[in-house]
């Protein structure tokens, strides 16, 4: 639900005056008592406290340049990646999944479903082929430079 910023600050502002007149009418008339300072008004930043800029929206990865992930039984891949690097892997599907190079046993790993996972890319710059082996229909190419 979006909140316009007029009515988030009105409700914050009328939450604060009914506590002032809530700690008003129960103050008791004691004066040994420490009187407590209202709360301080409602500022530019306090309105847009409940929101962080910096956190990915649904379905988007935090580092989407090391991550492959896998939904509705198909690779999304990074555009490239430096030799040796370990990448993230996620499966979002209900079904296992695996990253295996097409070649040479570069690389091999079994993701099961919702489940995340690594696979360290070749130190050679080059491309590789890999599949699932569970669903040979699924491919992608690495490219490693």
């Amino acid at each position: 639900m979006i909140v316009s910023k007029k009515r988030r600050v009105g409700a914050g502002l009328g939450a604060a005056a009914f506590a002032l007149a809530l700690m008003t009418a129960c103050s008791s008339s004691d004066e040994s008592q420490t009187p407590s300072e209202p709360e301080a008004p409602m500022t530019e930043h306090d309105m847009h406290a409940d929101t962080d800029e910096s956190t990915p929206p649904p379905g988007a990865s935090a580092d989407q340049a090391t991550t492959i992930t896998i939904r509705n039984f198909a690779f999304a891949l990074p555009t490239s990646v430096s030799p040796g690097e370990t990448l993230t892997v996620v499966n979002e599907d209900s079904a296992e999944h695996s990253v295996t190079a097409d070649s040479e046993d570069l690389f091999d790993v079994d993701i099961e479903a919702g489940a995340t996972g690594t696979v360290t890319v070749p130190d050679k710059p080059g491309t590789y082929s890999f599949h699932c082996v569970y669903h040979p229909e699924m491919t992608g190419v690495l490219t490693v430079e």
